[in-house]
This record gives C-alpha cells, sequence and structure tokens, in this order.
C-alpha cells in the first residue's frame, strides 16, 4: 500500500503541475490582450473554460492519489492550492475561485470510494466550483460542478464439469463518468481454499478484449463449492483505482 501511495503523490503532483503551467499560459495571453477585451470575449472565454479543464484535472488527480491510498484530506488540500493559484494569476480585477466538497450519504469530504463485494466497485471525486470575475468592465459570476467517476462491473457463471471442476466465464466492465473507458491493468484472482489465486498461471486462461471498455476472461480449475468467487482490481488510464469482488453461479 505504500507504493501505492507513493506513486498516487506522484501523480497528483504531476497532474498540479500542468494545471497550473496551462492556465499561467491561458492568463498571460489573456493579459497581452486585455486592451481588446471588449472586442474579444473569447479570450475570456477561453481563460474561464480553462478554469473549469484545469479544475477537473485537479480533481481527477486527487482521486487518483486517495484510491491509491492517500488520505481524503489532500482533496480538499489541493482543491485550496488551486483556488489561491488561479486568484493570484489574474491581474485584471478580482477572481475568486471556492470549491465545496460534495456530501451526501454516498460521498464524504468529496470522495466515494465504494469497493463492495456486490460486482460493482466505485471510486469518485465531486465539488461544486463557483467562479467570480470582476473588474475592467467585466463582471463573470458562474458555477459548475465536477464529476470523476471510475465505475467497474463484474459479472459472469461457470459450468460445472464434474468433480469440482468448473469452466470460468467472467465479464469486466469499465466507465469513466458513466461512458465507457479502457483499462490500464486489470488483475483477476478467484478463490480458491481459501486464497485467492492468478488464473493466469492456468493452461487454460484466455482473455478477449473488446477495446471498448469490456474485458472477457475464460478459466477452467478445480475449485469446491457452489459458487466461484472472483475479484478485480482496476487502474483506469488516468490512473484512478477501484475494485470489487463477486460470487458466480453455476451457468
Amino acid at each position: 500500500m505504500l507504493t501505492k501511495r507513493r506513486k498516487g503523490q506522484v501523480l497528483v503532483v504531476a497532474a498540479l503541475a500542468i494545471a497550473l503551467t496551462i492556465l499561467t499560459t491561458q492568463a498571460y495571453v489573456y493579459e497581452l490582450n486585455n486592451m481588446k477585451i471588449s472586442s474579444e470575449h473569447g479570450l475570456l472565454s477561453d481563460y474561464i473554460l480553462g478554469i473549469k479543464q484545469e479544475s477537473r484535472h485537479v480533481v481527477t488527480a486527487s482521486l487518483v492519489n486517495v484510491s491509491h491510498g492517500g488520505a481524503a484530506s489532500n482533496f480538499e488540500a489541493n482543491l485550496e492550492r488551486w483556488e489561491v493559484f488561479v486568484a493570484g494569476g489574474y491581474s485584471l480585477g478580482r477572481c475568486d475561485l471556492n470549491a465545496t466538497l460534495a456530501s451526501s450519504t454516498t460521498y464524504s469530504d468529496g470522495i466515494r470510494l465504494d469497493w463492495g463485494a456486490n460486482g460493482s466497485g466505485v471510486s469518485s471525486a465531486c465539488a461544486d466550483f463557483a467562479l467570480n470575475l470582476g473588474g475592467r468592465g467585466v463582471e463573470v459570476d458562474w458555477g459548475f460542478t465536477v464529476n470523476m467517476t471510475s465505475r467497474v462491473e463484474v459479472s459472469g457463471s461457470y459450468d460445472d464439469l464434474g468433480d469440482d471442476s468448473k469452466q470460468v466465464s467472467v465479464s469486466v466492465n469499465l466507465e469513466n463518468e458513466g461512458a465507457s473507458a479502457l483499462a490500464g491493468t486489470i488483475v483477476l484472482e478467484y478463490l480458491k481454499s481459501g486464497s485467492w489465486e492468478d488464473p493466469k498461471n492456468l493452461g487454460s486462461y484466455a482473455k478477449l478484449d473488446s477495446g471498448n471498455g469490456t474485458y472477457r476472461y475464460t478459466f477452467i480449475d478445480t475449485i469446491p463449492g457452489t459458487f466461484v468467487r472472483v475479484r478485480v482490481r482496476v487502474n483506469d488510464l488516468r490512473g484512478v483505482f477501484v475494485e470489487t469482488e463477486t460470487s458466480l453461479p453455476s451457468g
């Protein structure tokens, strides 16, 4: 877990650095053109949309950190750093960005890590943002929500071949913000006699990547019992970790 935490911390620092660099460039371009702001509202629009985009990067980087074992409080700390940077990088008046962490039955301090045993796992970070710009004839009051969610769904079944021998089929589906997403890494394991086993060690193991966020696995092994317990641990392409497990019935 320590290795995962360090990896998450490196990723969050890198993502924050990228966000700050991009927004600094946008702020510089906007400042160079401030004399024409009345006729070139596109520059201001680009700057505002840039803040939203980089806010997404900060939320995503924080989720990567927390999902790999970082403290949930890191999310709020990163948002506070981002707010300070945005305010300090705007020299044409007032620029206030305020983030409020999502708080509900499913979120705690803006974070939801629901890695249940029902075949569905969720890693999510959510915050509401309020942006206020003022000065030199510009008044902007705009709110937006950033919700970055990685979800994995696992299902399947097995065919009984006799004498506890089972042919197992597993389907894994990955989503980012409700849309199909690709995995960076997937670790599939099954429970046998009280220990988690890697099916890749079996000669019968096969994997099919559909290229659309759906992955299918098959393998054969002698597994006692009337169910096959499987577990998946996933890192999506942006580095967010999510896991879940479930029991597969006889097909």
